[in-house]
């Protein structure tokens, strides 16, 4: 089905804009001029009964780092004759209508191409209140929105497994540090140990740091070996992004009060064993140890003729 512009709506916008001298995008003239743009672009054109959509799945949220610039997409398809506008929700501040901005902030500027079916609104030099829903409107009737949702984060550091991580001595320690939403990777990561910078390998401290960088950077220091010593705060400390610190607590596997204890139930346990056995040994105990004993002294003298005095006394009959 072809539709011819809404002569209607753009005449109303023309006489608007007639008495606006100068705005921030352009000069009247060329505000003219765009509009005459959008008007030849957008004459003809099939346009199906439902009129103009919005193509949600390449409009969708942003998240961008503080001082960057951000780009909110807004796709219309079929957008024949209509005109496409962007405001900050939270205030209801209108920012651009087509490709003119609307506001006295700068860091705001409304992009589109023509032929494109994409409606940027670019915020350039991010601030953490930029941050919140943004909405794109559709000259319909009613009017047709979509609400693009603005996330602005700083650069982060995490030394994982905190704030505490308890080692037994002796044991291998692996403290990871995760640098994200940096501007830039960073091009050094610094560990300190209770303020003191940590120098790795080259004085035999047994220590090691693993870097590698990339959209989140991480920085690994390995002991191989803990000892008291190595007890204490680390500190992961980026170029671009801010420190964050983890408390380290070496513990001995045995303390001295276990292992006093230990020995003490270890040598009462022997004692008592060697008691016993000492008794056994010692003191004959039951008559039939005695009886064993006894035929174990005398079996020399038993077989000794061949076994028949073994045989007599045991055949010889009771009294």
């Amino acid at each position: 089905m072809f539709v011819w512009r809404d002569t209607v709506v753009l005449t109303w916008l023309m006489a608007v804009l007639q008495l606006l001298s100068n705005v921030d995008g352009g000069t009247e003239k060329e505000i003219l001029e765009a509009l005459d743009e959008a008007a030849a672009e957008g004459s003809w054109g099939y346009v199906p009964l439902s009129g103009p959509y919005i193509d949600v799945h390449h409009s969708g949220n942003v998240t961008a780092r503080v001082g960057a610039t951000a780009v909110l997409n807004c796709r219309i398809l079929y957008i024949v004759g209509k005109t496409v506008s962007w405001m900050r929700a939270r205030d209801l501040h209108l920012l651009t209508i087509g490709r003119f901005t609307y506001t006295s902030d700068d860091r705001f500027r409304a992009v589109h191409q023509s032929g494109s079916q994409d409606w940027l609104l670019k915020i350039h030099y991010l601030q953490a209140r930029d941050a919140g829903p943004y909405e794109c409107q559709v000259s319909t009737t009613p009017p047709m929105t979509h609400t693009v949702w603005l996330s602005v984060v700083e650069p982060e550091t995490t030394v994982l497994g905190g704030p505490d991580l308890h080692i037994n001595a002796g044991s291998a320690v692996n403290l990871t540090c995760l640098v994200k939403y940096s501007p830039e990777p960073p091009p050094y990561i610094f560990w300190y140990h209770d303020g003191q910078l940590q120098s790795y390998d080259e004085d035999g401290s047994g220590i090691q740091v693993v870097t590698s960088h990339g959209r989140d950077s991480t920085s690994q220091l390995l002991i191989h070996r803990a000892s008291a010593k190595d007890s204490g705060e680390y500190t992961c400390s980026p170029a671009t992004a801010p420190p964050h610190s983890i408390n380290v607590h070496v513990i001995n596997s045995e303390s001295p009060a276990a292992i006093q204890h230990k020995n003490t139930t270890t040598s009462s346990s022997s004692s008592g064993s060697s008691s016993a056995l000492g008794c056994r040994s010692s003191d004959p105990g039951t008559p039939l140890e005695f009886l064993l004993l006894l035929l174990l002294a005398l079996v020399p003298f038993l077989v000794s003729d061949g076994g028949h005095l073994l045989v007599d006394v045991l055949m010889r009959p009771k009294a």
